[in-house]
């Protein structure tokens, strides 16, 4: 069961080198972030005044800005998904920092394996990046993530405290999860299942998300087959502090529309409490 778990969670895109030195390591925001393993992992910070200035462009929200920590989903990594992340700080006004997983793109091709702990100390480095390196508040921090990212995403807002920094998750702005998995046994195999392998299984987060003090929000397609839409109502059921969630009628995990999840994650955005 193990190894159908992963093939779901981590089929990490296989692309050349010269691939990524055109499309990531080129941009002008990115920055190169260190796992407590020594790992070197690529990540784009994208600022909304420097991408207004570079497009000509304004947007809804007003400072103080927020900065959105995001974790891709699976099948793809930084680099296929930069236009994503430029649209997301263009509809929102939000500053965007997105990072990569241990295992994928430029790491990948370093011989290092995606895994659990791997996107765990991920995210843990971005976390310091943003709170302890830039000093951006915690309250001024929304946790995104989407898919198999909806895992290192509860992780992280679900804990008092990460290895080496000075600034506790728990005190972020908000949770946004797109498609979010219960686990990665019960997104491919059911409960039963996931029972029988609970030592086996990835991204336990209902084993988390109740933990979680800030305000969350859920959207999730009701016909999605990757990770069906049971998963997303089974978390919301558990949550401390849910914002109301989009179901979206009829859509599946990959054509969920962009108008529509941005129309909601600015209606998240504008809810929450950043004093």
């Amino acid at each position: 069961m193990g190894s159908a778990i992963n093939v779901v969670a981590f089929p990490a895109p296989e692309l050349d080198r010269a691939f990524y030195e055109e499309e990531l390591l080129t941009r002008r925001d990115l920055v190169w972030l260190t796992t407590t393993d020594g790992e070197r992992i690529p990540a784009c910070h994208v600022r909304k005044l420097e991408y207004q200035r570079s497009k000509g462009s304004d947007s809804f929200l007003s400072s103080p800005r927020l900065t959105i920590l995001y974790s891709h989903g699976n099948a793809e990594d930084l680099a296929l998904h930069l236009d994503y992340i430029d649209a997301l700080v263009h509809f929102t006004g939000s500053d965007v920092l997105s990072y990569e997983y241990v295992g994928y793109s430029v790491s990948r091709l370093e011989g290092a394996q995606a895994s659990e702990p791997g996107c765990i100390r991920s995210i843990d480095a971005a976390w310091r990046y943003l709170v302890d390196d830039q000093r951006i508040p915690p309250k001024r921090i929304v946790i995104f993530g989407r898919s198999i990212g909806s895992g290192p995403s509860v992780d992280l807002a679900s804990r008092s405290e990460v290895e080496n920094s000075a600034h506790s998750p728990l005190d972020v702005a908000g949770v946004l999860l797109q498609s979010p998995l219960e686990s990665g046994a019960r997104a491919v195999l059911g409960h039963v299942t996931s029972f029988l392998g609970y030592y086996l299984d990835i991204f336990r987060n209902y084993e988390k998300i109740s933990k979680i003090t800030a305000p969350v929000a859920i959207m999730h397609g009701t016909s999605d087959e990757v990770v069906p839409v049971s998963n997303g109502k089974a978390l919301h059921a558990q949550l401390q502090k849910a914002y109301e969630p989009l179901w979206l009628e009829g859509y599946g995990h990959n054509n969920m529309p962009q108008d529509m999840c941005f129309d909601y994650v600015k209606s998240f955005l504008r809810s929450l409490n950043t004093t």
